[in-house]
């Protein structure tokens, strides 16, 4: 049988981590970068990963990938789930969307501004913007992300 991975950073909740690695390899659980559940009035709109340009992407293919996809697929309206790549120097995000909906919302636009990025997430709770929207928008970088070399 595998062996339960050990906490690699040390600056989670270690003792809860440490706890639950002793529970067993058929008792998985993973810790997130930077997980959020964005909202609007009490009701979830969309499951979001955050992970810094730096961090190692996870395989799409990974379990813990696709529990969050079923949890995101199986609320009463599915919502959008997808990891956003972001660099915080420039503030620019490359969307990875997960599920259909959030391939809905995307469709082949995941290199966004700061600006573009945060608008989405306007649309995505079916808000029109306010002026005082407006104007926080406009204020945040529009820088592009920087082209993926490809691999061949």
């Amino acid at each position: 049988m595998p062996e339960v991975r050990q906490e690699r950073t040390g600056w989670r909740c270690e003792e809860i981590s440490k706890r639950h690695r002793e529970w067993g390899y058929n008792c998985p659980a993973v810790d997130l970068d930077f997980m959020v559940v964005e909202y609007n009035y009490g009701k979830p709109v969309a499951l979001i990963e955050y992970k810094d340009k730096h961090a190692k992407l996870p395989s799409l293919d990974h379990p813990t990938i696709k529990a969050l996809a079923a949890l995101a697929d199986g609320y009463k309206k599915p919502l959008p789930f997808f990891i956003a790549i972001y660099c915080p120097e420039d503030w620019w995000f490359r969307v990875i969307p997960i599920n259909e909906i959030a391939k809905k919302i995307y469709k082949g636009k995941t290199e966004l501004t700061e600006k573009r990025f945060v608008k989405s997430l306007y649309l995505i709770r079916n808000i029109a913007l306010s002026d005082q929207d407006v104007q926080a928008i406009n204020k945040l970088k529009d820088i592009t992300p920087p082209k993926l070399e490809s691999v061949a």
